[in-house]
């Protein structure tokens, strides 16, 4: 398990930064909503609003919970270092899936819908990264001698999932758009249903003894009515709104046996507290999702603050805190007490906020929007910031490596920041921004800062990528310079030239000889 815990460690604090980022978007939208203009194309309100969800559902959660039946078959027969490989493999292609999703939304390339906003050729690369996870779990199937009928119903669904993306996804013969037009009480069945196989192998995975479930009658019932639903939707047509209320309260099935599950697992307080919060949120969407269903409120409140509200808790508290669940023994950050508290907090404030704008605007109240969004803009905040005992600081730092970490910053964050909010901040310092190269320019200055976080975080090629740092400053500065005297470009030309000269000038006079002659970090 030790083994596999270093590779859970090393991805839960990578993709841990989609999730910061989709809070931050989210942050970005909250701002825009207060009526704040960044005067820029990338960072509009449907921009950053549809990177916010979609970092949300496909950032971090599904990741995260996708090794779930890894962690059990490690815990079960143990290590295997190729499966491992594919594993790794498949998480690369969702990072990078996830960066091309940002990016094309960013610049306008969206579906506009709801849930499944990013353009249809980027399900490709899920397709890809899925062939490796199914490799990675059929190889993890060959070490055991009688395969667990749970483990054959996994294999089954991953090796159809790619394909079963990629046909619901088409814009000409998917399913998607489907999903604006709620609420449907089966939908809702359904969803909640998706939810209980999940929480079933995370108890299982979580529980000291060998967890056997109980009280397994409550999401058969469930699940029979919902195979109903589809049927009669398929072959019948639509359901009424009795028929919808029904599967809808059928959703209520699941709350005792989370109850039974949670009540007969032996499970270790790291990971206990979080399973509970989570539980407990799913308690809470459960009944208000009913009462939201009620035929004379059901379309007052639906796509107003109140169902946005209701959508933070279900997703920001309930299927987020079941993912930590998992990793609450492993990551010692989960058990901070300041992370539970600070983001438990804002989430309850963005609720309350958010469902009071709701009745607003659904002419229950009379309060004033502007005040309830800036105290959810506020609660964003706050949130962000209970992120942070996730960031170990650093205070005994080499002379080399807090060059590294000044060109992270600078570099890394600062490209990112000017990616996002040149088209603001030009024209404050007497810049024009055309819109069109400089993002070209500002990604390569965003990638200069990932070899210096690179060059911080791994030591022994840390000289070496350094190094490459300052060459390619060497070039950069000269081209920019050129660009400056050419008169092609203006007075940011020769900042950028002269920037790029001061960083590489320090690197050659003080740690490039150093490394010629072998020696030791300084």
């Amino acid at each position: 398990m030790e083994k596999f815990n270093l590779f859970i460690k090393k991805y839960f604090y990578l993709s841990l930064l989609f999730f910061a980022a989709g809070l931050f978007f989210g942050l970005l939208y909250s701002i825009n909503l207060l009526g704040v203009n960044f005067h820029s194309d990338i960072l509009s309100p449907v921009n950053t609003r549809s990177v916010h969800i979609s970092l949300m559902l496909y950032g971090f959660i599904p990741l995260m919970l996708s090794y779930l039946p890894f962690l059990i078959i490690n815990k079960d027969i143990g290590y295997d270092q190729k499966a491992v490989r594919y594993l790794e493999i498949y998480t690369v292609f969702w990072f990078v899936f996830l960066a091309y999703m940002v990016i094309s939304l960013l610049l306008g390339v969206s579906r506009g819908l709801a849930f499944y906003d990013f353009h249809y050729s980027l399900n490709f690369i899920l397709f890809l990264s899925g062939i490796f996870y199914a490799m990675a779990l059929y190889r993890y199937i060959r070490l055991y001698k009688v395969i667990p009928l749970w483990i054959k119903v996994c294999l089954y669904v991953v090796v159809a999932a790619p394909f079963v993306l990629v046909v619901l996804m088409n814009p000409q013969i998917g399913q998607v758009e489907a999903t604006v037009t709620g609420p449907h009480g089966d939908n809702t069945l359904g969803m909640s249903l998706a939810l209980i196989p999940i929480y079933y192998l995370i108890i299982k995975y979580l529980s000291t003894d060998d967890f056997k479930a109980r009280w397994n009658i409550f999401w058969i019932i469930p699940l029979f009515f919902y195979i109903l639903s589809v049927l009669h939707r398929t072959f019948i047509g639509e359901l009424s709104y009795n028929q919808e209320w029904f599967f809808q309260w059928l959703t209520f099935f699941y709350v005792p046996l989370l109850y039974r599950w949670y009540k007969d697992a032996d499970i270790k307080s790291g990971s206990k507290l979080l399973l509970l919060i989570s539980i407990l949120a799913f308690l809470f969407v459960d009944i208000e999702g009913n009462i939201l269903f009620i035929e004379s409120i059901r379309w007052v409140f639906h796509r107003n603050d109140l169902v946005v509200a209701h959508a933070h808790i279900a997703m920001g508290v309930g299927v987020l805190f079941m993912t930590l669940a998992l990793y609450g023994d492993i990551i010692k950050q989960l058990q901070e007490r300041f992370f539970n508290f600070a983001y438990l907090i804002a989430m309850g404030v963005i609720l309350v906020s958010l469902s009071l704008s709701g009745f607003v605007q659904g002419g229950f109240l009379k309060l004033d929007i502007g005040t309830l969004w800036g105290i959810r803009t506020a609660a964003g905040v706050l949130a962000i910031s209970s992120l942070l005992v996730f960031i170990k600081a650093g205070v005994n730092y080499t002379s080399i490596e807090k060059y590294n970490l000044l060109g992270i910053l600078s570099d890394g964050l600062g490209g990112i920041m000017l990616f996002l909010f040149a088209g603001f901040i030009y024209p404050i310092i007497g810049f024009t921004f055309h819109g069109e190269y400089e993002y070209v320019v500002f990604g390569f200055v965003s990638m200069t800062g990932v070899i210096h976080f690179f060059a911080l975080r791994y030591k022994e090629h840390r000289q070496m990528l350094t190094f490459l740092t300052a060459f390619i400053r060497v070039f950069i500065s000269g081209i920019f310079l050129s660009l400056f005297l050419s008169e092609k470009l203006g007075i940011e030309a020769l900042l950028i030239a002269i920037y790029d000269f001061i960083f590489m000038a320090v690197y050659f006079i003080w740690f490039h000889n150093n490394w010629m002659k072998g020696g030791i970090d300084e």
